[in-house]
């Protein structure tokens, strides 16, 4: 389903799996008793529910694409996935309700391997070559692709030092908000207290999950991601390495070069373009 229309309000009732894309637009989606605002470029994964409703006040433009995948897809999915070679061969047609696994957090759909797919259909579905696409295979390769980056997820929320797999998640979730605001806004100078606002956790508690989860400390990460901006620009963009520096919001250029050769092995002229 894609919507490219103003709306004040929207209600979707179905109790399947639904994967939102959200290309333009911004409001307020709610499901179950969730209620979050969403924007241009972020997807959501719900899993079976009564539906969703959408709401925007301001009956701005949305263009949306929703893709509902049905109980007896998602059950023959589980059972091509929990079940053994030999399970398969013995039973090819077998279907299985296991529980559901989506980590229900609007993401931002750059970061993630299946919101890059998610953008790559919503681009291909205004093309007149659509309609040959056939929805069952387009709707497998999308939960192929969700399914490996949610469970991506739950691994890397497994890494919190925390007892409670509730308190591990919740967690994970305000390191999502931090690690996608960090990729946001990697043109710009962020420090600990940013992230720590937007976070919801104390620097502390920041500082000690985001180290356990991505390996490295906030800094450091967002040193990586810059120098691997830089390393783009350069390659693909040219100009001086004084602008590129200064673009990724570094004062020093000579600790920029520094930096770039500790993580790459060669100085930042290597790659210009």
């Amino acid at each position: 389903m894609r919507l490219a229309t103003p709306l004040s309000h929207y209600a979707y009732e179905n109790n399947n799996l639904m994967i939102i894309y959200f290309k333009n637009g911004s409001g307020e989606l709610q499901w179950k008793d969730k209620r979050v605002k969403i924007d241009r470029d972020k997807f959501v994964v719900t899993n079976p529910s009564i539906g969703w409703e959408y709401v925007n006040p301001k009956s701005l433009p949305i263009d949306v694409l929703c893709i509902v995948i049905c109980e007896a897809l998602r059950e023959q999915f589980h059972y091509f996935k929990l079940t053994s070679m030999m399970q398969k061969l013995d039973n090819p047609f077998g279907q299985t309700n296991a529980d559901s696994f989506f980590l229900e957090e609007p993401l931002g759909a750059a970061h993630y391997q299946s919101g890059q797919l998610l953008q790559r259909i919503h681009q291909f579905s205004s093309e007149s070559a659509f309609h040959l696409t056939n929805p069952e295979e387009l709707a497998m390769n999308v939960l192929e692709s969700i399914y490996q980056d949610q469970h991506h997820g739950y691994a890397l929320a497994a890494r919190v030092q925390a007892k409670k797999p509730s308190t591990q998640l919740e967690t994970f979730k305000r390191l999502l908000v931090a690690y996608e605001y960090i990729h946001d806004n990697i043109n710009k100078s962020i420090s600990l207290n940013e992230l720590s606002r937007v976070s919801s956790l104390s620097k502390f508690h920041l500082y000690d999950s985001f180290k356990n989860v991505y390996g490295q400390t906030p800094h450091q990460y967002i040193n990586r991601i810059k120098v691997t901006k830089a390393k783009e620009y350069l390659q693909q963009k040219g100009g001086s390495i004084g602008e590129i520096a200064d673009l990724l919001g570094f004062n020093d250029i000579s600790v920029f070069s520094k930096l770039f050769k500790k993580i790459y092995g060669n100085p930042p002229s290597h790659y210009q373009n």
